[in-house]
């Protein structure tokens, strides 16, 4: 009796170290590739023409947290891209995805832009929705 209780014990703790969960909810059988992935924006005038922009803020509002893409090099491209978030920030968004707010200053006007952008449990972080560039007046 004491060792079919001591296999059911054993076979309850292989089947549950067999999950296909990690401790944090996201599947570990989940496949992805090495590309370290961004979503980002640029800001145009009326007339299409980038333009650069000064105070330039992301902020998650399921969290209401600023979000800083890590590991981001100036990209040297004509016109500006700002980064929003890249793959350093996916844990600060949910699978589903977040709306993420980005703010900025345009001769002394705050312009603002709106995107649903996931990450989470996903390989990489993803733009759901929002504007290719943000228009600026």
């Amino acid at each position: 009796m004491k060792r079919f209780l001591l296999t059911g014990v054993c076979l309850i703790v292989l089947f549950a170290s067999c999950s296909r969960k990690l401790n944090n909810g996201c599947p570990v059988n989940q496949i992805c590739t090495e590309i370290f992935a961004s979503v980002g924006t640029q800001f145009v005038d009326n007339n299409g023409n980038a333009v650069t922009v000064t105070d330039f803020k992301v902020t998650n509002q399921r969290t209401n947290r600023t979000i800083q893409p890590k590991g981001e090099l100036p990209s040297g491209n004509l016109p500006p891209f700002y980064t929003i978030v890249n793959d350093s920030n996916k844990k600060e968004l949910s699978t589903k995805g977040d709306d993420i707010i980005v703010t900025a200053v345009y001769n002394g006007q705050k312009v603002t832009g709106t995107f649903k952008i996931s990450g989470g449990c996903n390989c990489h972080v993803t733009k759901l929705s929002g504007p290719e560039k943000i228009i600026v007046n």
